[in-house]
Order: C-alpha cells, then sequence, then structure tokens
C-alpha cells in the first residue's frame, strides 16, 4: 500500500511537471551548501572549494555518475567521476565515502575546483547526472537522469597573507585543504538553518624528520619531534580566549573530551582583523603565555605544540576563522607570506610509522600548503 502510494505522489507530480514543460521530476535535490571560496595552493593554481548538498527524495538509493563544473557561458571546467567522485561524496558527519546515496538520505559532494591564478569566474554551474537501481518502477516518471544545478558564486577576495604560526624545517600537513581528508571533510548544522565547514582550511603541522614524526615506538610525548615547539603569533592581533588544563594525552591513545570546551584541547583565539580569528588548538598544557586582552605582535610565542584533547599524536592545530569559536564557524582561506616546499606525502604507500615522502624543492610566497605537502620555514 505505501509504494502504491509512493506512486501515486510520483505520478501527480509528473502530471504537474508535464503541464509546464520547463521542469520535470528528479530523484535528487541539489543546492550549495555554501559560497564557494578561494586560495592559491602551493602548486601554483587558485583552488575553488566548496561543497554541494544532494538529497535523495526517493524511496530506494541513487547513484551519482559525474559532477560538470562549468563556467557562466557553459564551458566545462571540471568534471568529478570514477574513484574521484567516490571519495568527494560523503555522508554529511561520518564522513563515510561513497556515490551511492541511501534512499531518503543526504550526502555532500566536496569541489575542489583548479583553476590558473585569477582564471575563476564569478559563479559557476552544474550538470550532475545520477543513475536509479536496475528495474526501478520510479524511473517511469524521471524524464532525464541529471539535472542542471545548482548555481554557487564564487568569493573573489585574496586569501589573507599570514606569518607561520611554527618555525623551522620539515613540517607536514597530516590535515588540511584540499584533497577530502579529516579537516576537509568536516561539517556541523548550526541552529538547524544551514550546514557550516568550520575546518575547510585548518591544517594539522607535525614536524617530520627521516620520512618519521617520532623516534622509538611513539608511545612517549617526547619521542615526537614537535613536541613543545614554539606556536607563534601568524599577524599582530588581540587575545581574545584562551583555555588550559587539559591534560595532554599519552600517544596513541588520545583523551576524551567530557565537554565541548575540550574538544580542541588547551587553544587560543586571537583577532587579527575585524571578523577574522587565528584559531590554535591541542597546545601543550601549562605551555599557554598569553592572556585576554593581551596585544601581540606577528612572529610572538604564544604557547607550545602540544598533545591535549583528542589527538594521537601532537601537532598544532591551525585555521583562520569568522568566530572565535572553534565549532560554530566558517573556516576562511590564508597564504603564508614565505616558505619553502619541501616535499608531499604519499598516503597510499605511508605506513603508520614511515610516511613517504616525494621530495620537492621550490621558494614560495602567498601560498597554502596543501593537504600532505611538507614546508620548511625561516
Amino acid at each position: 500500500m505505501r509504494v502504491c502510494l509512493l506512486l501515486v505522489a510520483v505520478a501527480t507530480l509528473a502530471t504537474a511537471a508535464s503541464a509546464q514543460p520547463a521542469e520535470r521530476v528528479s530523484a535528487i535535490l541539489v543546492s550549495p551548501i555554501h559560497a564557494a571560496q578561494i586560495v592559491r595552493g602551493d602548486d601554483g593554481n587558485d583552488h575553488v572549494e566548496y561543497d554541494i548538498l544532494v538529497v535523495n527524495v526517493f524511496p530506494e538509493p541513487v547513484t551519482l555518475s559525474s559532477v560538470s563544473i562549468r563556467d557562466p557561458a557553459g564551458k566545462e571546467l571540471m568534471r568529478i567521476q570514477g574513484d574521484a567522485l567516490a571519495a568527494a561524496t560523503q555522508t554529511l558527519f561520518e564522513h563515510t565515502a561513497t556515490p551511492v546515496i541511501p534512499a531518503s538520505a543526504a550526502v555532500s559532494v566536496e569541489v575542489d575546483l583548479a583553476l590558473p591564478t585569477g582564471t575563476a569566474p564569478e559563479r559557476v554551474t552544474h550538470r550532475i547526472a545520477y543513475a536509479l537501481k536496475e528495474h526501478s518502477n520510479l524511473a517511469l516518471f524521471v524524464r532525464s537522469l541529471a539535472v542542471d544545478a545548482p548555481e554557487v558564486r564564487i568569493n573573489r577576495q585574496p586569501a589573507m597573507v599570514i606569518r607561520p604560526p611554527v618555525k623551522g624545517n620539515g613540517w607536514a600537513a597530516l590535515s588540511g585543504c584540499c584533497a577530502p581528508n579529516l579537516h576537509r571533510d568536516t561539517r556541523f548544522a548550526v541552529d538547524g538553518v544551514r550546514i557550516q565547514t568550520p575546518e575547510e582550511f585548518d591544517i594539522d603541522w607535525a614536524k617530520v624528520k627521516n620520512d618519521r614524526v617520532f623516534d622509538g615506538d611513539g608511545k612517549s610525548v617526547e619521542q615526537f619531534y614537535g613536541f613543545g615547539e614554539d606556536v607563534l603569533a601568524v599577524a599582530d592581533g588581540t587575545v581574545v580566549f584562551t583555555h588550559d588544563g587539559v591534560p595532554d594525552a599519552t600517544p596513541p591513545i588520545p583523551v576524551v573530551p567530557k565537554s565541548e570546551s575540550e574538544y580542541a584541547g588547551n587553544r587560543v583565539s586571537l583577532r587579527i582583523a575585524p571578523n577574522v580569528f587565528a584559531l590554535y588548538g591541542h597546545l601543550r598544557e601549562g605551555s599557554i603565555a598569553v592572556k585576554v586582552g593581551d596585544v601581540v605582535k606577528a612572529g610572538a610565542r604564544i604557547a607550545r605544540v602540544g598533545i591535549s584533547g583528542p589527538s594521537t599524536g601532537p601537532h598544532l592545530h591551525f585555521g583562520l576563522s569568522d568566530t572565535p569559536d572553534f565549532s560554530v564557524r566558517r573556516s576562511l582561506p590564508f597564504v603564508f607570506d614565505n616558505f619553502t616546499l619541501a616535499g608531499t606525502i604519499d598516503f597510499t604507500t605511508s605506513k603508520d610509522d614511515r610516511l613517504m615522502i616525494r621530495p620537492a624543492t621550490g621558494q614560495l610566497r602567498s601560498a597554502y600548503p596543501l593537504y600532505g605537502d611538507v614546508v620548511d620555514y625561516p
């Protein structure tokens, strides 16, 4: 009986659509999660970043086939399909990667559109193709297995130029933009009205030596090369928030947070421009050297790298945000004024205790270290 009612409902929609040839029944509803943002990567390209929300409105699975991204003139700028589409299509919070959208469920498609510097249009459109299950009765009402939507506006404002939050050689971006990974994949619903991507451009910095991040078995914090390293102010600013007292964990077992305030461990928020905040997380317990209200200069030490909060190894969580809050916020793009690209991690061949790093070299200015890159800071 339920199936019959569903078919009647779909048939009613189809009849209404037939009276308006410009409209048609589709299995999916698509919309942008937010406007796109741009960051200049250390590969020399502008990376246009945004997510598309795709809702399966049918009572059966739908499989995404391809996502074509087009400029306002209709020229295809990029096509996501195959394994790349499977990796970019994820359940909203658990980050399960799959092109199959379960019945009456929703996913996010992450878009990383790499374009030559300065060529991003003001907006892009999409053609999203999909498939229904074999012998689907609902296929009778779907005249096209593709939708021409959504339109996404691109914020082409240049990313903020800042100083590095650490110094020295061998700092690896173990999470960050722009391929799928823990930070790029994080999404929260806010006030029941929108979805935020609070860590889209945030980077987890760990120090690497000889293709490793620690000596020995990695079961004590002292074995990690980055533990206790100075954490620096990335720009002149004012301290607006600090939180200390969360104990450093014993790797590889993370501290289980007892409240939202412990989610990022010990942390500091620094206002560096109107509505722009530099956020530092997982700081070493007792190492925070500033207090709320302090005015600091770029390059000043504000804390040390630690392993407080839910972290399996010492690292610095760093990013820019439109609020000082670590969860209800919008991640903002940024570029570092000066660094050297030293290598790129191949995560597919890396082991738990050894990273496979492809050598690279290049002095860069006003660029963002992409996910998996290893850089040297002056």
